[in-house]
């Protein structure tokens, strides 16, 4: 564990001295509070108030996990088809069919490289072995979002993926992905008779993506209790990984995405999130899986990525 630890302080600094140009706005949410995200060439739309977690409903559940699996091998399929295509990143109204958040970001950070010659070739998504889904009940009223836990071929770690679903629109694009730390585990859900999990308050996810903000953005961490009232443990990666990366040659986070979570098996709650420097040049992208277990404010980091 410790050295898969140092060797991710190491790849965070690594990534952030390639660095990247800037590029035209992309979709964004502005931490406080989140916003909608918006189209690719267009300034990113005004923050608005996070929509309140639904009521429990007895109608039909409005995405079914025959139906989110279904959606992830026709995403697969979009996407490796997608990549093979030269100079797909130049597309816009073509990316934004597959990626969304976090995803789509990256893919602008991608066309960058190769504006710069410094072309880092995707590769096409095999999932193999089993296939773990989260699939909440309730969703929210502006569309369905499920997960997916997955075993890449080619990677030695289980990643875990986002997707989202507009209200409105024919398919589901990616929100993000990270894999899995080493020796780390998803935890188990709470799954109901029928298979579903249950949603997390997404005022939590909101929370814990703001405190990651400010751990990333202040060189000084004074508050025990954190900025929000929570905080990352002290075995958490990003915070072993911090020392290594703010040294100047960071930028600072200024907005994030929503955060899809599920309430686990013991009682805590698992998100996945992603933060991102300025949204109208951003140049890197961080993906956290975060739990808080049950009865604690501490931070737990299950999974991280960081993309730049």
């Amino acid at each position: 564990m410790r050295k898969a630890r140092e060797a991710l302080s190491v790849a965070v600094l690594a990534v952030i001295l390639t660095g990247c140009g800037l590029v035209p706005p992309l979709s964004a949410r502005q931490a406080d509070p989140p916003a909608s995200p918006s189209r690719p060439g267009t300034t990113p739309a005004p923050a608005t108030t996070p929509a309140p977690t639904p009521e429990p409903s007895s109608g039909a559940p409005r995405l079914t996990p025959a139906a989110a699996k279904k959606a992830a091998a026709s995403w697969v399929a979009g996407y490796n088809k997608m990549i093979k295509k030269r100079g797909w990143w130049r597309d816009p109204a073509l990316m934004v069919t597959l990626l969304g958040e976090a995803a789509l970001h990256e893919a602008v950070i991608d066309r960058a490289h190769a504006e710069e010659d410094k072309k880092r070739t995707r590769k096409p998504i095999r999932l193999t072995g089993r296939q773990t889904y989260y699939v909440p009940r309730e969703q929210p009223p502006g569309g369905e979002w499920f997960m997916l836990q997955a075993t890449y071929r080619g990677e030695d770690r289980p990643h875990i993926l986002s997707f989202w679903r507009e209200a409105g629109t024919p398919s589901f694009v990616l929100a993000g992905k990270s894999p899995l730390h080493y020796g780390e585990r998803v935890p188990e859900p709470r799954r109901d008779s029928g298979g579903y999990v249950t949603a997390a308050p997404r005022t939590v996810g909101t929370l814990l993506a703001l405190e990651y903000q400010t751990f990333w953005n202040s060189p000084e961490h004074t508050s025990p209790a954190g900025a929000t009232g929570y905080r990352l443990a002290k075995d958490n990666f990003s915070r072993r990984a911090f020392p290594e990366v703010y040294k100047g040659l960071y930028a600072a986070y200024r907005s994030f995405t929503p955060a899809y979570g599920f309430v686990t098996r013991k009682g805590g709650s698992f998100y996945l999130f992603s933060l991102l420097n300025n949204p109208q040049g951003v140049t890197q992208v961080l993906t956290v899986g975060a739990l808080v277990p049950r009865g604690r404010k501490t931070i737990d980091e299950i999974a991280g990525d960081w993309y730049a």
